[in-house]
């Protein structure tokens, strides 16, 4: 099977909204909570202009979620709460093998209490063996998604000793960066290959007592190392120690912010702020009676030292879920088939390679076309059922609710996917900062565009933002947060922290939202990305990236402009795969680098993205007038990309400052 997550096209067939009410009214009859459509959101403060979600206008934000599961208090009750809410059942599951052509494998699966037992065994290592301080040493972690990360996770919460997330995919500098700035005491990593380059730099490092291995080591010749195999041998039942009493607003984990303006800064999450964030979700779920879908089986690919993964996982384990670990991107369709999760919490990134890939093949047949079409105008409903077969087979063909974050989805994307899965999709927004928490669509809200309303721990002003035409009177501003979920700040950076977070508890986001007519919430742009022409508009590219990423000729776009002129550039990298097989002058003897100085092939895009713009009825102002063309993606190892996959927009116009400026001259 191609990889849904390598495959790129782009969908030529437009879908129109018609006043078919089949998707629409099986949704509301099922997932219908009695809420207003119409006024999704109560301001409960005119003057400051604060809105809640319109169900939780009355409560107190900062302790009327404690009511659901109350006795998990500290990040380390999740486990016992599955246990108890399960009666022991399955928790985490492991594949036979990961062959891609057996799709007849069972799973093999360890018991909430196997796992309880094995996070109680490397708690009391930690605790008594490697000396470390519950609610100060740090332990940081460096894998893939894999059973033994949880084992480690929650050995942490419950004894009290603060995770540190680092991503795979993050250089050699950055991890050194973050290992001495945190000062941690134990290093966690899924194999030696991992850390090879700079071993010998963590082995002299006099803060990091151990290293401690998922994988067997072959040959050990330092001190410092471990396997975690070795522990589980080492420890005898006589070594198990007793669970510290852990303050809930003690510090849990650091998460790395993306640093899409710079370096990640690190942001200290407490106990609290996680229950806080998985606590309101659980309660929202119920609301819209959508839990016990959301809580059956987990396939877990999105990386775990990201919040949005972190707070689904803990969300889970107190409903009782069951869990596999996809290790890696390439391996998820092969996971999805045996696995067959209930559930999908995803990134618009992947929904809108599965779609690539549905209509790649659809393109194929002008059959194919037409069915598609009738059924997305929704004029059929039984067609979806027997049109959208494969796609529903691409997640499993058993997924009940889907949950889509960390990103905008387009209106067509959306449109596909509630149609063709017949399911209640929500759209999520929030930040590392929020501990993942904002806002969420209601499922029976059909509209497009928006971020939805509140979650119940979390309130919202939009402010105005100086040098521009948003203003908190025209409902549009910088969205501001406030609630439980609100970070403690930034670890070792009291500068920083002031910046984002006021006296008053407000996380301010750095988005532009604005809200709508119906009370739900939109965001327009980041607020350190807006730049002015000179006839005094202003851009957000950001939102104008997103549409133009929809050509089919581009798989990377940076949109940029200088005040001194009228319209905005762009650097644009070419989808190679695309361009080798639809541009006449392509062939295996032309190298990428020369396709890209070809005059011809810039024209063909920019008129590409000049159709797009006319879509989707962007301004003139909006529209690009010149482009170049770059051959090489950029990446996290370039410095263009973060490690969660986003522009690191700064780096970006630095290093493309002198070609962006020469867009602008004529001959």
């Amino acid at each position: 099977m191609t990889s849904i997550l390598k495959l790129r096209s782009k969908l030529t067939i437009s879908f129109t909204q018609v006043k078919n009410f089949g998707y629409r009214a099986y949704i509301r009859r099922l997932f219908d909570d009695g809420i207003d459509l119409k006024q999704q959101t109560i301001e409960i403060n005119s003057k400051e202009h604060i809105r809640r979600c319109a169900f939780y206008k009355d409560v107190d934000l900062y302790s009327f979620y404690k009511s659901i599961c109350p006795n998990v208090r500290t990040l380390g009750d999740g486990l016992n709460e599955g246990y108890i809410v399960s009666n022991d059942g399955p928790c985490i599951g492991t594949l036979q093998t990961t062959a891609f052509n057996d799709n007849n494998q069972t799973i093999n699966w360890l018991s909430y209490s196997d796992v309880m037992k094995k996070s109680q065994i490397i708690g009391s290592y930690l605790l008594s063996r490697t000396k470390l301080k519950p609610s100060q040493s740090k332990v940081l972690i460096l894998s893939v998604n894999r059973p033994e990360y949880l084992f480690v996770e929650q050995a942490c919460y419950q004894y009290g000793f603060i995770v540190v997330g680092l991503y795979t995919n993050a250089n050699s500098s950055t991890n050194l960066n973050v290992i001495q700035r945190t000062q941690a005491d134990v290093l966690i990593v899924d194999n030696l290959e991992r850390i090879e380059s700079y071993q010998n730099e963590l082995f002299n490092n006099k803060h990091i007592k151990e290293i401690i291995t998922f994988d067997e080591i072959k040959q050990n010749s330092n001190k410092k190392l471990q396997s975690l195999n070795s522990i589980f041998r080492i420890m005898k039942e006589d070594d198990l120690c007793p669970r510290p009493d852990i303050d809930p607003n003690s510090i849990a984990t650091f998460i790395l912010t993306s640093g899409t303006t710079g370096e990640p800064k690190i942001a200290m999450i407490s106990h609290e702020n996680l229950l806080a964030t998985a606590k309101g979700h659980l309660m929202r779920l119920d609301r819209m009676n959508i839990v016990k879908p959301l809580t059956d089986r987990h396939c877990s690919f999105l990386p775990m030292a990201h919040i949005y993964e972190r707070f689904i996982i803990f969300q889970g384990l107190m409903r009782g879920t069951q869990f596999v670990f996809c290790p890696a991107p390439e391996q998820l369709p092969h996971y999805l088939s045996i696995v067959q999760p209930s559930q999908a919490s995803v990134v618009p990134r992947v929904l809108n390679r599965v779609h690539d890939v549905v209509m790649t093949e659809v393109n194929k047949s002008q059959l194919k076309k037409f069915l598609i079409q009738q059924t997305l105008t929704e004029r059929y409903p039984f067609l979806s059922r027997i049109v959208f077969r494969k796609v529903r087979q691409i997640f499993g063909n058993q997924v009940k609710a889907m949950i889509t974050g960390a990103a905008p989805i387009t209106p067509d994307v959306m449109h596909f996917f509630r149609i063709a899965l017949n399911i209640p999709i929500m759209e999520g927004y929030g930040q590392t900062e929020s501990t993942g928490a904002g806002t969420t669509t209601h499922p029976t809200d059909m509209s497009y565009g928006t971020i939805g309303t509140p979650v119940p721990t979390i309130e919202i002003k939009l402010i105005d933002v100086p040098g521009t035409n948003y203003r908190s009177e025209d409902n549009q501003g910088e969205i501001c947060l406030r609630g439980p979920t609100i970070f403690k700040g930034y670890f070792d950076d009291e500068t920083k922290t002031r910046e984002i977070l006021d006296a008053d508890g407000w996380l301010h986001t750095g988005d532009v939202g604005q809200w709508t007519s119906t009370g739900a919430l939109k965001v327009i742009d980041r607020t350190k990305h807006i730049f002015k022409l000179s006839q005094g508009k202003y851009i957000a590219p950001e939102r104008l990236e997103d549409v133009y990423v929809r050509s089919r000729w581009v798989s990377q776009i940076f949109i940029d402009g200088l005040t001194s002129e009228q319209t905005v550039v762009a650097i644009v990298v070419p989808d190679q795969e695309y361009v080798r097989k639809n541009y006449a002058l392509a062939n295996d003897q032309i190298s990428f680098v020369d396709l890209c100085n070809d005059v011809k092939l810039k024209e063909i895009i920019l008129s590409d993205l000049d159709r797009i713009g006319r879509k989707y009825k962007l301004e003139k102002y909006e529209f690009i007038s010149n482009i170049y063309l770059h051959p090489e993606l950029f990446s996290s190892n370039n410095g263009l990309l973060t490690v969660t996959l986003k522009t690191r927009r700064p780096n970006v116009r630095k290093q493309f400052q002198s070609i962006i400026q020469s867009l602008y001259k004529t001959d």
